[in-house]
């Protein structure tokens, strides 16, 4: 008997195998099962509904000989059918309690399944069966094997689990000309507010980006109604041995609450037609002229190559990199002809306030192409591949990230545009005062904040910021924090940045926070921190320290929708043909939600 091994797999699926162990006395699969019209989930053998999704998939592989790569292994019940087929199969999973019952299945039905197939086959002896089954304890990610050494890869209920652009990249390099992917799993058909961040991956998208990778969809089947009832069937027999679960697997109630209550909402998913199941087909081609690729701290020095080609004379020094992009703050998305980046999509995750909420968002930033490739501003273009990339991985309802926000010129905005990419949802402008040279404020004071060396100023910063969130509730604004701010500001590895107070002369009370940079004789202002009915104060406190230094302008930028805020009757507004983009490409957030919301300054760039 098995059951007691099943503890070895990893959760849920050491729930979901004994739970059928425990209803039906046997587990032959791990995957969903296709349900019958109107069958009843407690009259069903949960292992002859879970053959005949296998069997589907099955129907759709060429003749063997054959050499299948499968990856999630389940029990090893799939691959030993391969195996008796005449099929060459190797399994790879990271569940090493997989292997453990995969193996133990493979040796107890070996001798049978000779018997049985060796007429049909031309199988000759133990050896040979064995030989033709591999087991691996690996991801896909770190599997090794020579390119082309596979005919099919196939996944079932697994293909959600790995980033599509790194599934179909590595596919591309694993399978034989014509090769072949062959997918089972649930998927998002949409996408909607209310989907937590890293749901299913989206159907669109991963069709989309297997046919950037160099595949071409050959077969697409909507097997939802079938699927869907499995949902029924694990909440169904979960429920029925809930108190032996408990006890066998050594679980808390908690644990086995939440799994119940994750069931039910992909139950209420399925209902509502957001989340299905399907299978798709694809088959390899001829290699795309691009091949479109995560970018990873591996990819540095690629980036700063042609970050050199396109910004020329500028550099991109390995300092600047890491303050952008290191730990784990950076996205990226890049095109590659043969080992040459010839174009990059990047962004910086950045903490915002989404009327008044907390949420993920990215800074675009070194959008760029190869100089020798600009002219394909196309659909088939590398802009446009990596432009599309990024928002299908990483932004959007479902996604990683809520929204992202950029500044592009009028050119790139309107290429972005043109190709649906993006919205405008406001714009930019600069503001100029002249400085002035008079004597102190009668009310207020100002004076240098140096808040590495005093933790009260660090919580001066805090205290003023939640003053900021709490004027922007109806808005959207980066966090400024401390925590943001020392990473921002002082961190920051070329420039020097300046920290100014302003207070109430008597009380000491703090109005707001200035933070400049001195550049010749022009101070901009980068940010401001505190209560907005205090900007025109703190305005003018620092166009005065600007003067007693002898420069002549200060200068900030501001997002259009709050330029009320700033005192402008003293002001030079400039036009600098800056808009703020919002991504279309993806399910997301309705452009007209957000239009004119954004408080973004100069301090939200990452390039001044």
């Amino acid at each position: 008997m098995m059951s007691h091994l099943y503890s070895q797999l990893d959760f849920p699926l050491n729930v979901f195998a004994r739970s059928l162990y425990l209803q039906e006395g046997k587990v032959d699969y791990l995957h969903y099962g296709f349900f019958k019209e109107n069958e009843s989930i407690s009259d069903t053998l949960a292992h002859e509904a879970q053959q005949r999704s296998t069997e589907l998939l099955l129907s759709y592989l060429p003749p063997p000989p054959c050499r299948i790569l499968e990856i999630g292994i389940g029990l090893g019940t799939t691959a030993s059918q391969l195996a008796q087929r005449g099929y060459t199969v190797t399994g790879i999973t990271p569940d090493a309690g997989q292997i453990v019952l995969a193996e133990k299945a493979k040796i107890q039905t070996k001798a049978k399944a000779l018997d049985s197939t060796k007429i049909h086959f031309g199988l000759q002896s133990k050896n040979e069966l064995k030989e033709n089954i591999n087991f691996e304890n690996v991801t896909f990610e770190a599997f090794s094997a020579q390119p082309e050494s596979y005919d099919v890869i196939l996944l079932q209920e697994v293909a959600q689990y790995i980033p599509s652009l790194t599934l179909f990249n590595k596919a591309y390099e694993l399978l034989a000309p014509e090769g072949m992917i062959l997918i089972a799993d649930e998927i998002a058909k949409k996408r909607t507010s209310m989907d937590a961040p890293h749901s299913l991956p989206l159907l669109s998208s991963t069709i989309a980006q297997a046919q950037r990778c160099g595949f071409e969809l050959k077969e697409q089947q909507d097997l939802s109604a079938q699927a869907a009832p499995s949902v029924d069937y694990l909440l169904w027999v979960i429920e029925q041995h809930r108190e032996k679960l408990l006890v066998d697997l050594e679980l808390t109630s908690i644990i086995l609450d939440e799994l119940l209550n994750s069931l039910r909402h992909y139950q209420q998913k399925y209902r509502q037609g957001t989340y299905g199941y399907v299978l798709l087909n694809f088959v390899k081609t001829k290699s795309p002229r691009w091949k479109i690729t995560f970018v990873t701290a591996n990819e540095k020095n690629a980036v700063k190559k042609l970050f050199s080609e396109v910004c020329q004379p500028q550099e991109m020094s390995d300092a600047l990199w890491e303050w952008k992009y290191g730990n784990g703050r950076g996205l990226g998305i890049a095109a590659w002809h043969h080992d040459k980046m010839i174009a990059h999509y990047g962004g910086i995750q950045r903490e915002i306030r989404y009327f008044g909420q907390t949420k993920p968002a990215v800074q675009i930033a070194d959008v760029m192409v190869s100089p020798k490739e600009r002219a394909v501003l196309t659909r088939k273009g590398a802009f446009f591949l990596t432009a599309t990339t990024f928002p299908e991985c990483y932004v959007g309802y479902g996604a990683p990230i809520w929204l992202g926000y950029g500044f592009p010129n009028d050119r790139a905005m309107k290429v972005a545009e043109r190709l649906g990419l993006y919205a405008p949802v406001g714009k930019i402008i600069e503001l100029h005062w002249q400085t002035t040279v008079c004597q102190s404020h009668l009310w207020t004071r100002i004076r240098h904040l140096h808040p590495l060396e005093s933790e009260t100023e660090q919580l001066i910063i805090n205290k003023l910021w939640h003053k900021m969130a709490f004027c922007l509730q109806n808005a959207l604004v980066g966090v400024r924090d401390w925590n943001y701010i020392q990473h921002r500001y002082l961190e920051h590895p070329h420039h020097c940045y300046e920290f100014l107070l302003v207070t109430k002369r008597l009380t000491g009370q703090a109005l707001g926070i200035a933070i400049i940079h001195r550049l010749g004789d022009t101070c901009r202002l980068m940010d401001f921190i505190g209560d907005l009915a205090h900007i025109p104060e703190v305005i003018k406190q620092v166009r005065r320290m600007a003067g007693i230094w002898g420069m002549k302008t200060v200068t900030t930028w501001i997002t259009a929708n709050f330029s009320h805020r700033f005192p402008i009757q003293d002001a030079e507004e400039i036009d600098i043909k800056v808009q703020i983009p919002h991504s279309i490409w993806t399910d997301g957030i309705p452009p007209k939600e957000i239009d004119k919301h954004w408080w973004l300054m100069v301090g939200d760039t990452d390039f001044l």
